[in-house]
């Protein structure tokens, strides 16, 4: 399925909570439940974002085990440390590291764990509000891709400009999605929209 027009639309939309002073935005997206398309939506958002950019986009993937994204982008080229020297959103093990590397579409680089092998890796999410204003600096947007399976990144949500919830329209009500509004506004977030996934064609609201 092509979602470039409606997932332009929803860019259209996002713009009124765009920063002042030409800061970029950092925005979560999360699935209301496994497998409701949260990191397709994620993926594509970025990608369409990265056309319409100056200073780039960057997509964090927040499982860190599989790094989907990565692949999903065909990221190449040199790593670099997301860091930006603050102290990062993500703790993980020393054997650990995350890095953004770009992919092959222009101006959009995607996070990859990279860790010394035969090694488990640990790693855990914290706010981190100077990181992120470190972010808004230096780029258009960031993306960050949550896993709807983990409650990890609730940490995360009072730190972003707005919190992007994607439902599954095969499921048969949408408890989950009230269930999880909820625990993002009592988080301190702010949810910017609900994509109501598998309908015919992404639907978005405020």
């Amino acid at each position: 399925m092509n979602l470039s027009s409606d997932m332009s639309a929803l860019i259209d939309q996002l713009e009124p909570i765009s920063r002042p002073s030409g800061l970029g935005r950092v925005l979560m997206v999360m699935g209301t439940s496994r497998g409701a398309g949260a990191s397709t939506v994620a993926r594509e958002l970025s990608r369409l974002s990265a056309v319409r950019s100056t200073r780039g986009v960057w997509l964090f993937d927040l499982d860190f085990k599989n790094n989907a994204q990565a692949d999903a982008c065909r990221v190449r080229g040199e790593a670099f440390d997301l860091s930006l020297g603050r102290d990062t959103p993500w703790v993980l093990d020393a054997n650990s590291r995350l890095t953004g590397r770009p992919s092959t579409i222009d101006k959009l680089v995607v996070s990859r764990v990279e860790r010394r092998p035969q090694t488990r890796m640990q790693a855990a999410l914290r706010g981190a509000p100077e990181y992120w204003a470190a972010v808004r600096q230096s780029i258009d947007l960031a993306v960050i891709d949550a896993p709807g399976q983990s409650r990890a990144p609730m940490n995360l949500v009072a730190d972003m400009d707005g919190v992007i919830l994607v439902v599954d329209a095969r499921a048969d009500n949408f408890d989950g999605l009230h269930a999880r509004r909820d625990a993002i506004e009592s988080a301190g977030g702010v949810v910017a929209g609900v994509i109501v996934n598998r309908a015919g064609a992404y639907r978005s609201a405020a």
